[in-house]
């Protein structure tokens, strides 16, 4: 998926429903803690807008509960969220900070 077609997911993206996805699943989906760093980027004021976008993008992808392969479908339903939140992850690559890592880390210990 190209990065202009995930931002058109950002309308789908709320700081509430976001919070609430990771708390539903951050114990059971290892990835949870990288979507958790992509949003503590996205809340840094240093990040550009348009990786902001493309961020925003991937997280309302990531709670959006339709998908083009349903997250109902043991362990396939992931992959396609795992596969944007990865290209959100290299364009937002240089601007990660090590504080957002720590801080992911701090709030969701599981996953890497």
């Amino acid at each position: 998926m190209n990065p202009l077609k995930i931002i058109k997911y950002g309308k789908y993206f709320s700081e509430s429903r976001f919070v609430a996805f990771a708390t539903r699943y951050g114990k059971k989906l290892a990835f949870v803690q990288r979507a958790v760093v992509l949003f503590l980027c996205l809340r840094d004021q240093d990040t550009p807008k348009y990786v902001k976008a493309v961020i925003a993008g991937a997280l309302g992808y990531l709670v959006l509960p339709i998908d083009i392969v349903p997250d109902t479908i043991a362990a396939l339903g992931w992959v396609d969220d795992v596969a944007v939140l990865g290209i959100a992850f290299k364009i937002a690559n240089r601007y990660i900070k090590t504080s957002h890592e720590e801080e992911a880390k701090k709030l969701f210990p599981f996953g890497h």
